[in-house]
C-alpha cells in the first residue's frame, strides 16, 4: 500500500474514533471513486450492524494540500442483514383476504372487506365514513381562494379582469 493510502487510513481512523464511539474494526478497503476522492472502509463493531461498514470519504483534490474528511457513513456490506423488501398494500390486502376465505370467515372479497372494516373500527381507528369526509357535521371546511376566484370569474361572464385578491389569497 502506498504512503498516501496509509495517510488516508490514519485520517479515517481519527474521524471514526470521534464519530463512531469506537465501534469500528479492521480496515476493509480503500478505493478512489473519483480523482482526489477516496472511500476508506472499516468493519463495523456496532451492535445490531453485523456485516456493515463504516465508510469515510476523504478528499484531496490538490496533492499539495492535506487530505480532508468529507463524510462519515455507516453502509450495509455484502453480508449485512437488511429489512425485507417492501410489499405494496394492495398485495398485503389481497393475501389477508385470501387468509380470511381459507379460514371460512368470508366467501367473497366484499365480505372480507366488510370484515376488515369492522376490525379496524373496533380498535379505535377511523371508520370509512369519517376517513372519507362525510358531511355529517354542521361545519364545512373553508373554500380555498383559488376556487373562489374561479367562481367569481364565471359569474362575471368571462371578463378578462382579475377579481380583487383577498387577504388569504395564495400567491
Amino acid at each position: 500500500m502506498s504512503l498516501r493510502g496509509n495517510k488516508h487510513q490514519a485520517l479515517a481512523k481519527s474521524a471514526l474514533a470521534e464519530f463512531s464511539d469506537g465501534s469500528f474494526g479492521k480496515f476493509v478497503s480503500e478505493k478512489e471513486i473519483e480523482k482526489g476522492i477516496f472511500d476508506v472502509r472499516f468493519e463495523s463493531n456496532k451492535r445490531g450492524y453485523e456485516g456493515w461498514h463504516w465508510v469515510v470519504t476523504v478528499t484531496q483534490p490538490d496533492k499539495r494540500k492535506p487530505p480532508t474528511i468529507s463524510e462519515v457513513s455507516l453502509l450495509a456490506g455484502p453480508q449485512a442483514l437488511l429489512a425485507p423488501a417492501w410489499v405494496p398494500w394492495s398485495e398485503r390486502l389481497r393475501e389477508f383476504r385470501e387468509l380470511l376465505r381459507k379460514e371460512g370467515k368470508a366467501k367473497t372479497d366484499a365480505e372480507a372487506d366488510a370484515l376488515i372494516s369492522q376490525m379496524s373500527g373496533a380498535h379505535g381507528e377511523e371508520t370509512n365514513s369519517s376517513k372519507y369526509g362525510s358531511n355529517s357535521s354542521s361545519v364545512e371546511p373553508p373554500r380555498k381562494t383559488r376556487v373562489r376566484k374561479r367562481l367569481i370569474k364565471r359569474s362575471e361572464d368571462n371578463q378578462d379582469e382579475q377579481p380583487e385578491a383577498s387577504a388569504d389569497s395564495e400567491n
